[in-house]
C-alpha cells in the first residue's frame, strides 16, 4: 500500500500544483486584463475630456480673435468712400513729383507743406481714436503715403512708399485687402486692412489702417497656445519663446529672402519643434520645452488669414499609466487577497463618483446651454426680437385666446422704407445697425401685452392683443412717427429711415394667422403704394388709409 501510496501521492500532488499554476496564471492574466481594462477606460475619458477641452478653446479664440478683426476690416471700405479722401487723392498728383522722386523726409516736408493734405492728416488723426485703430494713412495710386494719423512725429508714414506691400497690391487688384506684417516705420506688427479708392473706373489710391497685435494678446493667455499668420509664423503668444518662430512646414521658409525682408523685416526664423509622439497607440505631439506629451487643437480666423493652436497637457496620462501598472503589481503579488481587492476596488469606486459629480456637472452646463439654444431658436439673434416662427406660434395662440373670451385683436406688418438703398449705400454692417436700431425704436413704443417679431428681411410684424382697430391705429402712428423721428449712427455715418405701416384687425371665426397676415401685409404694401412713411388701415370692408406723414 505505502508503494502503492506514493505514486498516488505524488499524483495529487501533480494535480493540485497544476490547478495552483492554472489558477495563478489565470489571476495574472485576469489581474492584467482588469488593469488595462481601467486604465484604458480612464484614458478614453481623459483624451475625450481635454480634446473637448482644446477644441473649445482654440474655437473661443478663433471666433472672438474673428469678431475682433471682422469689424476692423471693413473701416477702410468705409472709408475710402468718403468725398473727402477721393478729392484729395484726384490732386495728389499735382503735390507729389513724379519725374524726380523724393527721398520719405524730403517728399513728407513737401506733402506738409499743402493744406489740403494736413488737413486730411489731421481729420485721420481723430479717426485713430474714433475708430478704435492703431494707424490709418492714404497711400496714392504710386504707392505714396500722403497723409497719416496714429503715428509719432519722429516716426511716421507720410512720405514713406508702400507700393511692395502685399496690402497695397491686393487693394489695387481685387478692391480690398489684408496682411499681417511689421510695420515699415513703428517696427511693431500688426494686421493692416486696405480699401481702394476709385473715381468710376479709375485708380486713385489705397486707405489702410493697421491693428497691433497687441490687441489679440489678451485672446492668447495660456503658455501652450499661440497664433500664426497664414505664412506659419507665430505672432501672439502665450509663451514669448515662440514669437517670431514658424511652425514645421511653414510657408514662410519658402518665401525669398526680400519677401520675408518685406514682410517680417528678419531673413531667419527658428522652427518651433513640435514633434509626433505615440504613447501606447495614441498619436500626441511633443511641443518645444515641454517634458509631457499633448493633445493638438487648431482652429481658424478672418479667412484662414490666422491659425489658432491650442495644446493640452497631458501629463495626467502618465499618471494614469504608472497607476495601472501598479495596480496590476498589486493584484499579482496579493493574489486573491479580499482585503486588498477591496481597497482597490473601493479606490477605483471613488475616483468613479468623481467622474459621476464631473459628468453631472457638465450636464448641468447642457441644461444652461439648452435653455440658450431655445432663447436662440425664438429670438432673432440679430435684433432680439421673436423670429417668424415664435410669432407666428404667439399669433396663433392670441388668437385662440380671443376666440375663447371674445377679445379683439389686431396685427401690423412694418417695412423699412428703402433698406436696400441703405445696405448698397453703406454697406451690410451698417445695414445691421439699422435693424438693431429699428428695433430698440419700435418696442420702446409697445406695451408690454404686444409682441415685436421679425418676419425676414427688413419686415416686421406686431402683436396688439385685447386691441381695437382703432387702438392699433393710434399704436402703428406713435410707431411710425418715432422711427421717422430718429437716426442710426454707425462711425461717421448718419441714417435717417422711416416705415410704412399695414394694420389689420383679426375678424374671428376661421380667420386664421396667414389670412390676418395676408390682408396686414396687403395694407401695408398700399401704404408704400401711397407714398411710404404711413400708417394704412386694413378696415374689416375696404381698405381705409387713416394715417399719413401729413
Amino acid at each position: 500500500m505505502l508503494v502503492d501510496g506514493v505514486p498516488l501521492m505524488r499524483r495529487r500532488r501533480l494535480r493540485v500544483g497544476v490547478l495552483i499554476a492554472v489558477a495563478v496564471i489565470a489571476w495574472c492574466f485576469g489581474s492584467w486584463l482588469l488593469a488595462e481594462r481601467l486604465v484604458s477606460e480612464r484614458t478614453s475619458l481623459l483624451i475625450e475630456r481635454e480634446q473637448g477641452a482644446a477644441a473649445a478653446t482654440a474655437s473661443s479664440v478663433g471666433s472672438n480673435a474673428g469678431f475682433a478683426l471682422a469689424h476692423m476690416s471693413h473701416i477702410p471700405k468705409v472709408l475710402a468712400r468718403q468725398p473727402e479722401i477721393e478729392t484729395v487723392l484726384s490732386r495728389a498728383a499735382t503735390v507729389v513729383p513724379r519725374q524726380t522722386p523724393l527721398a520719405p523726409p524730403q517728399l513728407r516736408a513737401v506733402l506738409e507743406k499743402d493744406a489740403g493734405l494736413s488737413r486730411l492728416a489731421k481729420r485721420l488723426e481723430a479717426m485713430v481714436t474714433d475708430l478704435g485703430v492703431d494707424q490709418v494713412w492714404v497711400m496714392d495710386a504710386a504707392g505714396n503715403c500722403i497723409a497719416s494719423g496714429g503715428f509719432s512725429r519722429s516716426v511716421t508714414a507720410t512720405g514713406v512708399n508702400y507700393l511692395d506691400r502685399e496690402y497695397f497690391a491686393k487693394a489695387k487688384r481685387d478692391g480690398v485687402g489684408q496682411q499681417f506684417a511689421v510695420g515699415r516705420t513703428t517696427h511693431t506688427p500688426g494686421i493692416f486692412y486696405s480699401a481702394a479708392v476709385t473715381a468710376g473706373s479709375r485708380f486713385l489710391g489705397v486707405i489702410a489702417v493697421k491693428i497691433d497685435v497687441s490687441r489679440l494678446a489678451r485672446l492668447v493667455s495660456d503658455n501652450n497656445a499661440f497664433i500664426t499668420d497664414e505664412n506659419g509664423v507665430v505672432i501672439v503668444a502665450g509663451d514669448r519663446s515662440f514669437y517670431m518662430k514658424s511652425v514645421p512646414g511653414a510657408w514662410v521658409n519658402r518665401l525669398s529672402d526680400s519677401e520675408q525682408l518685406n514682410r517680417y523685416q528678419r531673413r531667419e526664423f527658428e522652427t518651433l519643434a513640435i514633434e509626433p509622439v505615440d504613447v501606447h497607440g495614441l498619436r500626441l505631439v511633443r511641443l518645444a520645452g515641454r517634458a509631457t506629451p499633448m493633445l493638438e487643437a487648431l482652429s481658424y480666423s478672418q479667412a484662414d488669414m490666422l491659425k489658432i493652436w491650442v495644446f493640452r497637457d497631458l501629463s495626467e496620462l502618465l499618471r494614469i499609466q504608472r497607476e495601472g501598472r501598479w495596480l496590476w503589481l498589486v493584484l499579482l503579488l496579493t493574489g486573491a487577497s479580499l482585503l486588498v481587492c477591496a481597497g482597490a476596488g473601493f479606490r477605483y469606486w471613488h475616483r468613479g463618483r468623481e467622474h459621476q459629480a464631473e459628468i453631472a456637472r457638465i450636464n448641468s452646463e447642457l441644461v444652461v446651454l439648452n435653455d440658450e439654444l431655445m432663447v436662440q431658436a425664438r429670438f432673432d439673434s440679430l435684433t432680439g426680437c421673436r423670429n417668424r416662427r415664435y410669432f407666428l406660434e404667439e399669433v396663433d395662440n392670441e388668437l385662440k385666446r380671443s376666440a375663447r373670451f371674445a377679445f379683439p385683436c389686431c396685427v401690423a406688418v412694418l417695412d423699412i422704407d428703402h433698406f436696400k438703398a441703405v445696405n448698397d449705400e453703406h454697406g451690410h454692417a451698417a445695414g445691421d445697425v439699422l435693424l438693431k436700431h429699428f428695433a430698440q425704436t419700435v418696442g420702446a413704443c409697445l406695451r408690454s401685452s404686444d409682441s415685436l417679431g421679425r418676419l425676414g428681411g427688413e419686415e416686421f410684424a406686431l402683436l396688439m392683443p385685447q386691441t381695437t382697430l382703432e387702438g392699433a391705429a393710434e399704436l402703428a402712428e406713435r410707431v411710425r412717427t418715432a422711427v421717422e423721428c430718429s437716426s442710426v449712427r454707425d462711425g461717421i455715418i448718419e441714417v435717417r429711415v422711416t416705415a410704412s405701416i399695414g394694420v389689420e384687425q383679426w375678424r374671428g371665426g376661421d380667420d386664421g394667422v396667414e389670412s390676418l397676415l395676408v390682408r396686414a401685409d396687403h395694407a401695408m404694401y398700399a401704404a408704400k403704394h401711397d407714398g411710404r412713411n404711413r400708417v394704412n388701415v386694413q378696415a374689416t370692408s375696404s381698405n381705409l388709409s387713416l394715417f399719413s406723414d401729413g
